[in-house]
C-alpha cells in the first residue's frame, strides 16, 4: 500500500539548489525507494554515514531516519523516496472525515525560478490498486500537480468535493510506461469554490512507485505592475497598471512556458474601485490605449498555466509637455492656456506626434512674443519628420477679441514644412494638422511624428512706455488706492451705522406706548436725561405715522385736513427751562409738498408767546418757527419751548403748496395746565 504524506517539504528536490552540490539529506519514512539513472550513479547513506547502496538503477528499503543521497550528476537521475505514510485506497464520501495535505499557498507573481518548494507526497502500489490523498482548497486558488517520477505505467485522476457533492474533474495524467528522466507531467486545476481536491493514483503494475509535488497559488489578489518588460504568472492572476490618458501599451510577448503557445490578454478600465468597464481582449502586437480619468487598467492572462509576457509603454506627449497638445485653441483671451505647449523661439527642436490611432489628428502649440506696445515680430516655423500628410498654420491673434487677425498655412515641400508670419505682441498659436482632418483617424494607423523649430525677429519696436512702473511704485499705488477707498467709504459706513442704531432705538422705543408718560415717570425718579427726548425725536420719525402717534401717547390736539396731518402734545413742564411751556408737534404732509413752511404760536385770550427753544434746531423769531420745506409723506416731530404769560395756545401752519399759499389751524385751542404746586 502507499504511504500518506502529511508533512510539508521545505527545501526538497529543488533543482537549482540541489544541482550545485549533487547531494541532499532527507528525513524518510519506512518504505522502499526507487532510483533510475542514465549513464550516472547515486549512493545512499544512513545517519551514521554508512553506505547502504551505490548504483544506477535499484530499489532499496529504507528505515524511518535521516538519509543522505549523493549523485554523480543529479540531472541524469529520477527517483522516488518514501516521504509519506500509507495512503487510503478509496475515495471518501463528501461528508466523511479525511486527512488533507497541508500545502503552502505560493505567492504571485509566478517566477520560473521560484523558491516556493512543493509539498511532496509519495506512494507505492504493492498490495493495492489505488492510492488517494486530499488537499484542502479555497475559491480563487490554482492547484499545481507535478508528477515527479513513476517507476511504471500510471494513471492520475482529480476529483472535487464540497460539503455535499462529489465531482470528477477533466484533469488527468495517463502514462503507458514509467516516466523518463527530465520528463515533466503537469496539471493546473483552477478552484471555483471552497472544498477539497482528491487525487487518485492507479497503475496496472503491482510493483509501482510514484511521487507527486503539489503547490497552491492565489489568483484572487490584484497585483500592482511596476515593471512591464518581464511579467510572469500562473493562472488568471489579476494585475493593475496606472496609465495616463496620453499613454498606450503594446504587447510584445505573451506565451505559455511549457507549450510556448500564445496567450490572450484580457483587460478593462477602472474608473473607481466600484466602476469598471467591460472586459476586452488583446493579442500579441496589439495596442492598448489608455483613456482620461481612470484609476488604472486591470489585466489577466487567459490561461490556467505558467505564462510569461512583456509590454512596451509609449507616451504620446507633445513638445516635452508631459501630455498631448490640445486639438483646439482656447475659447477666449481669458481662458486657461496652461495646457498648451509653450514653444521657445530660440531655434530649439521640440518633438511631438499626431496619434492617429487615438483620435489625435491636430495639435495646437503656443508661442509668446515680448516687447513694447504695437511691436511687430516675425515668427519663422520649420517642421520636419514624418510630415508628408501634414499641414502647418500660424495664427496671429487679437489679444482682446481673440479673433484671428491673420494666418498662413503651408504643406510639405523639399523635405520640410516652412512658413513665417508677422504677429503682434502677446500669445499666438501654431496648428499642426493632418491634411485629411478627422478622416485620418484609424485604430490601426501609425502615428505621424513631427519636430518643430521656431525662431523670431523683432521687425518694429513699437512705442516705449513713458516709464516702467517699478515694484515700489506699484506697492505705493496699491496702498494709496486702499487709503482713498477707505476714506471715501468711511462716511457711508458711519451713516449706515448711525441709521441702523436709530432704527433699532426706534423699534425699542416703540415697544412701549405712551412714551410721554414714561418721560414724566423718569422725571419723578430723577433718572431723566435731555438726550432721551432728543434721540427719540429723530428715531420716531423713522416709524410709520400712526405707529409714531401711538408711541407718544394720547394726542392732545389733532388736525387732519387736505394736505397736512398735525398732532400736538403738551409735555411735562418740568422738561422746560425758566418756566417755559414745552410742547411736542408732529407734522406729515398728505400727497403734497409744503415749501416756505412756518409755524406761528398765538393766544386768542390775551397774552403773547415767544419761542425760547426748538429741537431739532430750526430758525425762529419771536413767536414763529421757519420749517422751510416739508416733503411729501415725511414725518417731522418738533419740541418747542414757549415763553409767555398766556393760558391758551393756537397754532398756525402756513406755506406754499403746489405754488399756491396754504394755511392750516387746529380747530381746538390748547390750554396750559399749571400744577397747584407752582
Amino acid at each position: 500500500m502507499g504511504r500518506p504524506l502529511l508533512w510539508l517539504v521545505a527545501v526538497l528536490l529543488v533543482s537549482p539548489l540541489v544541482s550545485s552540490s549533487h547531494s541532499f539529506s532527507q528525513e524518510t519514512k519506512s518504505g522502499d525507494a526507487w532510483f533510475d539513472c542514465d549513464d550516472s550513479w547515486v549512493s545512499v547513506h544512513d545517519e551514521a554515514g554508512n553506505t547502504l547502496v551505490n548504483g544506477s538503477e535499484f530499489t532499496i528499503s529504507l528505515d524511518s531516519q535521516n538519509h543522505t543521497f549523493h549523485f554523480e550528476d543529479i540531472n541524469k537521475c529520477q527517483w522516488v523516496i518514501p516521504v509519506s505514510e500509507e495512503l487510503p485506497d478509496s475515495l471518501p464520501a463528501p461528508s466523511d472525515e479525511f486527512s488533507t495535505l497541508q500545502t503552502i499557498e505560493c505567492v504571485q507573481p509566478y517566477l520560473s525560478q521560484s523558491n516556493c518548494a512543493p509539498t511532496l507526497v509519495s506512494g507505492d502500489l504493492l498490495n493495492d490498486s489505488k492510492d488517494v490523498f486530499a488537499i484542502e482548497v479555497l475559491a480563487g486558488q490554482l492547484l499545481e500537480l507535478r508528477l515527479e517520477a513513476s517507476s511504471s505505467a500510471i494513471g492520475i485522476e482529480v476529483h472535487f468535493q464540497n460539503e455535499s457533492n462529489p465531482e470528477k474533474l477533466d484533469f488527468e495524467i495517463n502514462l503507458a510506461l514509467n516516466t523518463s528522466i527530465g520528463q515533466s507531467e503537469l496539471l493546473h486545476v483552477p478552484i471555483t469554490e471552497d472544498g477539497r481536491i482528491l487525487v487518485s493514483v492507479t497503475s496496472p503494475n503491482p510493483n509501482s512507485f510514484w511521487m507527486i509535488g503539489t503547490k497552491l497559488y492565489n489568483t484572487n489578489e490584484r497585483l500592482q505592475l511596476t515593471v512591464i518588460d518581464t511579467i510572469s504568472g500562473i493562472g488568471h492572476v489579476p494585475f493593475s497598471l496606472e496609465l495616463s490618458g496620453d499613454e498606450s501599451l503594446i504587447i510584445t510577448t505573451s506565451n505559455s512556458l511549457l507549450e510556448n503557445e500564445e496567450v490572450v490578454l484580457n483587460y478593462r478600465y477602472a474608473y473607481s474601485e466600484s466602476s469598471l468597464s467591460n472586459w476586452s481582449n488583446a493579442s500579441l502586437g496589439d495596442r492598448i490605449h489608455s483613456i482620461d480619468d481612470i484609476d488604472y487598467i486591470e489585466f489577466y492572462w487567459e490561461c490556467h498555466c505558467e505564462w510569461t509576457a512583456s509590454m512596451v509603454k509609449e507616451s504620446h506627449f507633445d513638445a516635452s509637455w508631459g501630455m498631448d497638445a490640445p486639438g483646439f485653441k482656447p475659447l477666449s483671451a481669458y481662458s486657461d492656456n496652461s495646457s498648451y505647449p509653450l514653444i521657445g523661439m530660440d531655434g530649439s527642436a521640440y518633438d511631438g506626434e499626431l496619434t492617429l490611432h487615438k483620435d489625435d489628428y491636430q495639435d495646437i502649440l503656443r508661442v509668446e512674443t515680448t516687447g513694447w506696445v504695437e511691436s511687430v515680430h516675425l515668427v519663422d516655423v520649420v517642421v520636419e519628420g514624418d510630415i508628408y500628410d501634414l499641414q502647418v498654420t500660424i495664427w496671429n491673434m487679437d489679444q482682446e477679441t481673440w479673433d484671428i487677425v491673420d494666418q498662413i498655412t503651408a504643406t510639405y515641400s523639399m523635405d520640410k514644412i516652412r512658413l513665417s508670419l508677422d504677429v503682434g505682441l502677446g500669445t499666438h498659436f501654431i496648428r499642426i494638422q493632418h491634411i485629411n482632418g478627422s478622416d485620418a483617424l484609424n485604430e490601426n494607423a501609425e502615428s505621424a511624428e513631427w519636430k518643430i523649430r521656431i525662431t523670431t525677429a523683432e521687425l518694429e519696436e513699437g512705442e516705449e512706455p513713458w516709464f516702467p512702473a517699478s515694484d515700489a511704485v506699484k506697492d505705493a499705488a496699491d496702498v494709496f488706492y486702499w487709503m482713498i477707498g477707505v476714506i471715501l467709504i468711511l462716511p457711508f459706513i458711519i451713516f449706515y451705522i448711525n441709521l441702523s442704531n436709530n432704527r433699532k432705538f426706534a423699534e425699542q422705543f416703540a415697544q412701549k406706548k405712551n412714551r410721554l408718560r414714561w418721560l414724566s415717570t423718569k422725571l419723578d425718579e430723577g433718572s431723566y436725561s435731555p438726550t432721551d427726548l432728543s434721540r427719540a425725536l429723530k428715531s420716531v420719525s423713522s416709524l410709520d405715522w400712526e405707529e409714531a402717534l401711538e408711541v407718544w401717547g394720547e394726542v392732545q390736539v389733532r388736525h387732519y385736513t387736505t394736505g397736512i396731518d398735525m398732532a400736538v402734545w403738551s409735555l411735562d413742564e418740568r422738561l422746560g427751562e425758566n418756566g417755559s411751556w414745552p410742547i411736542l408737534i408732529g407734522l406729515t404732509p398728505q400727497d403734497c409738498e409744503w415749501s416756505v413752511a412756518a409755524l406761528k404760536f398765538e393766544a386768542h385770550e390775551g397774552g403773547q408767546w415767544g419761542v425760547m427753544k426748538v429741537e431739532p434746531k430750526l430758525l425762529s423769531r419771536n413767536n414763529e418757527i421757519f420749517l422751510d420745506t416739508i416733503h411729501d409723506n415725511t414725518r417731522l416731530f418738533i419740541r418747542v419751548d414757549l415763553q409767555g404769560n398766556a393760558k391758551s395756545l393756537d397754532i398756525y401752519l402756513s406755506g406754499m403748496v403746489n405754488g399756491e399759499p396754504m394755511a392750516a389751524k387746529p380747530a381746538n385751542t390748547i390750554y396750559r395746565k399749571i400744577d397747584s404746586e407752582e
